[in-house]
């Protein structure tokens, strides 16, 4: 996809950084300070990257942590509840003239090459959107049954044009799309996340083009308490659960349940088979195998009136 015709050359000068943040102002004085690292090209005017974090605490919570590692960042405080309404906020602080975003999450940290390697690899392609591995570490260091199950990794990509829609965990996106072309997550994903994946699957549905790059690797704590089956079997059943958002909204009609209904099944019975041949040749299982049928049972449950909303706040529930 070398330089789509069309495509506009990207600067440091026209990319904003965009980070949302609750609670967690440990990690985000981490992030802050390797974007205060970053390297930046010898003749910009920028002293610092430019980045605008959007705080979803009930009451402001993280200017002072922003205040003292990257003073130069706008801060905002949005109290709706809910990973969309933050995003979009974020979005709606960015000028106008802006060439593109990048998205990067409050538990992530970034080497000081990073920035020009997202930028260089979008002028290079052309591409929409470029994005690249997050490398997880693990805070009380990886377990050894977890080194055999497997981890979302977000790593194992050949280098070139993305057929799968990226993650707003590490992703350039050229800004056209959402001042010109007025895109915005959905507020449906507020409190169960999905939110990225389906702002991405409807601009690949638009035409957009994405790329994946080794370059921009980044980096993301995982503390104690995901480092465990029952997580990443609850971050399945998740997934499962947007799916059936994603399909109420995109096919309408009353043979919707029964869409939902066959396509768990089926993903109940592929894990299965997976599963099942893995012991018959006496190989480990790993998430990859049961995450199928996580999925699926995610999907099943969904449609008995069961709601996964992992970004709910107590002073906030969906109804």
């Amino acid at each position: 996809m070398p330089n789509k015709p069309g495509s506009s050359q990207i600067t440091v000068e026209g990319t904003w950084i965009l980070v949302c943040t609750y609670q967690r102002n440990e990690l985000l004085a981490q992030l802050l300070d390797s974007l205060a690292a970053v390297r930046l090209p010898a003749d910009s005017p920028l002293t610092a990257p430019q980045v605008i974090v959007v705080d979803n605490a009930p009451e402001p919570a993280a200017a002072e942590t922003v205040a003292e590692h990257l003073p130069s960042a706008v801060y905002l405080h949005q109290p709706v509840p809910g990973i969309s309404s933050a995003r979009n906020a974020s979005l709606d602080a960015v000028p106008q003239d802006a060439q593109a975003v990048i998205f990067i999450d409050d538990d992530e940290y970034v080497p000081s090459h990073w920035l020009s390697a997202m930028i260089d690899t979008a002028n290079a392609t052309g591409a929409d959107a470029v994005t690249g591995p997050v490398l997880p570490v693990f805070e009380e260091g990886e377990p050894e049954w977890l080194t055999n199950y497997g981890f979302v990794r977000k790593l194992e990509h050949p280098e070139g044009p993305y057929p799968r829609r990226p993650a707003t965990h590490n992703s350039l996106v050229r800004f056209e799309w959402f001042a010109e072309r007025g895109m915005r997550f959905d507020e449906m994903f507020n409190f169960t996340g999905g939110e990225d994946s389906d702002l991405f699957e409807r601009m690949q549905r638009a035409g957009a083009k994405y790329w994946w790059t080794k370059d921009v690797l980044i980096y993301e704590t995982i503390p104690a308490d995901r480092s465990t089956q029952a997580w990443l079997h609850q971050r399945a059943s998740r997934g499962g659960y947007v799916r059936t958002l994603k399909i109420r909204r995109r096919l309408p009609g009353p043979v919707v349940p029964l869409r939902i209904a066959g396509e768990g099944v089926l993903r109940l019975g592929y894990s299965a088979a997976r599963v099942s041949a893995k012991k018959l040749r006496r190989k480990p299982v790993t998430f990859k195998d049961h995450y199928y049928w996580h999925e699926g049972l995610g999907m099943i449950t969904a449609l008995a009136g069961r709601r996964r909303i992992e970004y709910a706040r107590p002073d906030a529930q969906p109804e």
